[in-house]
């Protein structure tokens, strides 16, 4: 056969494509239909969302806010903007297209951009407390943060109470019997799985005149927008869910104007910045939300079930399951997305387990493509149990989850 030139090439590649695409065989009449979509993932998007153009959640996330001329905002990585300006900040346009997509999302009248929800979390509260400051917080929250509670803020004469939020009369009593200025937690709680009633804990904040910072990286706003309940702001590390492939890094927080212009303002001396191209690549990752969600929910789901019947399993914590958490599938979030709690009823499992998954991996993070799991120690002021487990399940297929979860408990015997 002659040697192709590119252009000859291209001209038949179509050709070839379509006779690639074509079937060889027809279908047999008689052949089994495909499996209902009662068994797929479905829509769980929180049902506050509302677009001021009409659109769907997943159409506006895709084309909103990306600059004029562009499907896909370019990555700018010089100052683009007269006089100085540092790069990674509002005014840069590939951070800008990013923002406007959580603004978007959450219904937000600002949002500022860091470099990880960590220093996002740390600006938020440098930026708006100050010495003789209280804040009242769940009495679990993610690592970093608890260390922040605990050990930073004190330290700067900031006042943390931890109160157990599961149930929010606790709440109303800590705040009647001395006033805050902010009430903080994650209506899923990492790395214990509670469910928080959300829009209960932010009117009790707000009926006690102090303001609500939610954390909503597990969730996201897919799935949950405390904004629309009347939250003041709400945080994501844009590291986990919303960017989605484990290849960037940053944090947001988005909510009242006034709030997040102070936030802006102190990172000028604070000088935590979003850098282009995270914000680049998470943008990209976020068209992707709903699609990602939906999977992650499904598939946490079957796992959460097989393992609740596994009788390795003392337990198993997950916000879709009836057994811990009673009112799922009655109310908002209608998913929980891919994490999962699992207390297991031997130490040898729980030491090994993660050892001997082919598909699973043995290590931290989430909210990418693949599945982890990571064994917990026990902290009873954190509600931590006795031999837990947390697993963030990913985008494989649930049933292959299922069964390295067999062969691996198999062999920890």
């Amino acid at each position: 056969m002659d040697k192709l030139t590119k252009r000859e090439f291209l001209k038949i590649t179509p050709v070839l494509g379509a006779a690639a695409a074509t079937p060889i065989l027809a279908a047999d009449e008689n052949e089994a239909p495909a499996q209902e979509a009662a068994n797929s993932p479905t829509d769980l998007i929180d049902d506050n969302f509302e677009s001021a153009s009409g659109r769907s959640f997943g159409s506006q996330v895709i084309h909103h806010g990306e600059q004029d001329g562009f499907q896909v905002t370019p990555i700018s990585q010089d100052k683009c903007a007269p006089g100085y300006q540092r790069p990674g900040n509002l005014r840069n346009p590939t951070v800008r297209a990013l923002l406007k997509k959580v603004m978007e999302m959450e219904g937000a009248e600002a949002a500022i951009g860091g470099p990880c929800g960590m220093s996002i979390i740390s600006q938020t509260y440098m930026a708006l407390l100050k010495p003789g400051d209280r804040v009242v917080a769940h009495h679990c929250n993610y690592d970093w943060v608890m260390t922040l509670f605990r050990d930073y803020l004190p330290s700067w004469n900031i006042e943390v109470e931890f109160v157990d939020f599961t149930n929010p009369g606790n709440l109303t009593k800590a705040l009647k019997a001395k006033p805050a200025k902010f009430v903080h937690f994650e209506p899923y709680v990492n790395p214990t799985m509670e469910v928080l009633d959300t829009a209960a804990l932010i009117k009790i904040a707000k009926d006690a005149g102090a303001k609500t910072i939610v954390d909503n990286t597990w969730l996201t706003p897919y799935l949950l927008q405390p904004l629309r309940l009347d939250a003041d702001l709400v945080i994501h590390s844009v590291t986990k869910y919303m960017g989605g492939h484990g290849n960037a890094m940053g944090g947001v927080v988005a909510g009242n104007k006034d709030l997040v212009n102070k936030i802006e303002k102190a990172q000028n001396w604070l000088g935590g910045l979003m850098r282009p191209m995270d914000a680049f690549l998470v943008t990209q990752g976020v068209k992707t939300l709903p699609l990602r969600m939906r999977q992650h929910s499904h598939s946490a789901q079957m796992v959460a079930e097989f393992l609740e019947s596994h009788p390795a399993v003392d337990r198993v914590c997950y916000g879709g399951l009836t057994s811990w958490n009673p009112n799922a599938g009655n109310g908002t979030p209608k998913g929980f997305g891919g994490m999962v709690g699992i207390e297991w009823k031997e130490s040898a499992v729980h030491e090994k387990v993660g050892n001997h998954t082919r598909l699973i991996i043995n290590a931290t993070s989430l909210g990418d493509p693949v599945t982890r799991i990571t064994p917990r120690k026990e902290e009873k002021p954190r509600g931590i149990p006795k031999r837990f487990s947390r697993l963030s399940i990913g985008l494989e297929e649930p049933e292959d989850l299922i069964a390295d979860f067999k062969q691996a408990i198999d062999r920890c015997s």
